[in-house]
């Protein structure tokens, strides 16, 4: 029998372990800065200093190296201080970037503590949400919850990025749509009045019922009922290399035939990608044609964050809070 939310977290919440499980590149600071918030998120209201995070950092094996010569051995040092300094940068950073729905609190430049009252605060629980789905090697016994109701986040910024009278439906697993995969692309086909292409639509197997790469789709209606419209194709993805699901949404193009005018594909993410003191994305290099949603978009275009409430990994936040380990 499938276990519920509740009994996931009654059962197994203090078997999670705190780990970076395989080391980021030393120019990745965002995830590095995502695994300290989750130490300190842990850590409830006990401040995290650099130094504990060096600690935790050795105590894995991250920093680990065997040095015989006294000079190699301060560069060494240089190197570890360096990597914590660019970590505590990009979190003082992220007070800058986020304001008021950033939880976290760092204290003299070099520690982090989760901020008082974050227990009544929805805007900030939508933030630790969005950690936690950008960690999911960490909270894989909620992986259901996260990865699907990262759907529903998205959906909620999507329809406010939008205008008012802007339509969006989901194609994923919280679709409004029946049948197989074929089934499903007919019927967005006729709803937005455009044409299939039979020979593409031929080659996916009648037995797939999955959503073929896209998540939720959006466009701005005109009254004429013409096919040639402002439509925006999404895939939500939480896994690390999220860079994969880039070009998704494009076997789009291939199902249907888009009238005078290609598709907007985007890609909605939970990291925080946006390097505040470089004025651009971490990893841009990867990101091609493709308008990207990351933590903090996403967070801006959440105007009424009470939809929050009734999602269930509201229970895995609140747990979050409230939970607290020595592992420091």
């Amino acid at each position: 029998m499938k276990k519920t939310t509740t009994e996931k977290i009654r059962e197994g919440f203090s078997s999670i372990k705190v780990s970076l499980t395989e080391k980021p590149t030393e120019n990745l600071t965002h995830l590095y800065a995502d695994y300290v918030e989750v130490i300190s998120l842990f850590s409830n209201r006990n401040s995290v200093s650099s130094t504990d995070v060096l600690d935790r950092l050795r105590d894995e094996g991250y920093l680990l190296r065997d040095k015989n010569r006294d000079e190699d051995q301060g560069e060494d040092n240089d190197v570890k201080e360096n990597l914590i300094d660019s970590i505590f940068r990009e979190l003082q950073n992220r007070t800058y970037l986020f304001k008021n729905d950033y939880p976290f609190e760092i204290l003299e430049g070099d520690k982090i503590i989760l901020k008082a009252n974050v227990e009544n605060n929805t805007r900030q629980k939508v933030y630790i949400f969005l950690l936690l789905a950008s960690n999911l090697s960490i909270f894989g016994l909620f992986n259901h919850e996260l990865t699907t109701e990262f759907e529903t986040i998205s959906y909620e910024a999507l329809k406010n990025f939008l205008p008012p009278k802007s339509i969006i439906k989901e194609m994923g697993v919280n679709t409004q749509y029946s049948g197989n995969t074929i089934d499903k692309i007919n019927q967005l086909a006729n709803e937005i009045n455009i044409k299939v292409d039979e020979e593409a639509i031929k080659q996916i197997s009648k037995k797939a019922n999955k959503e073929k790469g896209l998540d939720l789709i959006g466009w701005i209606p005109f009254d004429d009922g013409l096919p040639n419209l402002l439509l925006i194709l999404c895939q939500c993805a939480c896994g690390k290399e999220w860079y994969n699901k880039l070009s998704e949404t494009g076997s789009y193009e291939n199902y249907l035939r888009f009238y005078r005018k290609k598709p907007i594909h985007t890609l909605f993410i939970p990291y925080s990608q946006i390097n505040y003191q470089e004025g651009g994305f971490y990893q841009s290099g990867k990101i091609i044609d493709t308008l990207l949603f990351d933590r903090k978009r996403i967070l801006n275009h959440i105007e009424d964050s009470s939809f929050f409430d009734s999602l269930n990994s509201k229970l895995v936040v609140d747990k979050c809070i409230e939970f607290e380990e020595d592992i420091v």
